[in-house]
């Protein structure tokens, strides 16, 4: 089976599991927005905002697979980094980082997810927006602490500072990874898709770490909304997919990290 028919089919299993969840995010509300009447959930929680992150995580890998089957590398990395970013959100809340509770930050963070994009929806032009966000580097260090024990805390907020840093380029039209467009005989620039250059194989083994990395976090969400029965199945079908794809780890990570270090060591 080609590898995007199993992403495609992975991805269709956590859609499931999604929408058996949804009945645990509460009532949703049928509301007057300005000129349009639009859904709104009428408790906003910490555990539907982990909801509600891992649903878009889905839908932008499934669009990350339909990108590819087109060639369309550069677009698939400008959404990874997006579903890079979903996925740290959701270690982000997972739990209370203060010494009372939530912190600061995530009482922050909350707040701008579930701020509505117009103060007046019904008047844009004069609806001035104002976002206060968490910092990227916040939300990566919460990452480090949950990742106690497997990697020390400065080494798992640096593996995503490294990550969200090279993917960025994507996203914003860097010069080197525009010029990862360009090749071939004659060489050229591939606008329309990179379908029989190297660059596909390197994505489609990158979509791979993808979709098992938004399984362990839906592990976690289930965990969050209080279905505890459910992360069971998850967790088989993680130890499905690594086995599938020959993505099961050989060695813990903190040694992989290890050997990392050594073999760069100046």
């Amino acid at each position: 089976m080609p590898i995007e028919d199993y992403l495609q089919q992975s991805l269709q299993r956590l859609e499931g599991f999604y929408l058996d969840m949804q009945g645990t995010t509460g009532p949703l509300l049928y509301r007057d927005m300005g000129p349009y009447r639009q859904f709104r959930h009428e408790n906003l929680t910490e555990s539907l905002a982990c909801y509600l992150k891992g649903v878009k995580a889905i839908s932008t890998l499934n669009a990350c697979v339909v990108l590819l089957r087109q060639g369309f590398a550069q677009e698939v990395g400008a959404l990874c980094r997006m579903v890079d970013d979903f996925c740290n959100e959701i270690f982000f809340l997972l739990m209370p980082q203060g010494e009372g509770g939530f912190s600061q930050d995530q009482i922050k963070f909350l707040e701008n997810f579930f701020q509505e994009e117009f103060e007046t929806p019904g008047d844009p032009l004069r609806s001035p927006q104002k976002r206060d966000t968490v910092p990227m580097k916040k939300i990566h260090a919460t990452f480090g602490k949950l990742s106690q024990g497997e990697l020390n805390p400065s080494d798992a907020q640096e593996l995503l500072r490294t990550t969200h840093q090279a993917f960025s380029g994507y996203v914003h039209g860097a010069y080197p990874h525009i010029m990862e467009m360009f090749g071939g005989e004659p060489p050229s620039f591939h606008m329309s898709g990179m379908l029989g250059t190297p660059r596909i194989d390197e994505w489609r083994g990158q979509l791979v770490g993808y979709v098992q990395r938004l399984i362990i976090a839906t592990a976690f969400v289930a965990r969050k909304l209080g279905v505890a029965e459910m992360e069971a199945p998850i967790r088989a079908f993680l130890e499905e997919f690594e086995t599938a794809t020959g993505t099961r780890p050989k060695v813990p990570a903190s040694e992989m990290l290890a050997k990392y270090k050594r073999d760069h060591a100046t």
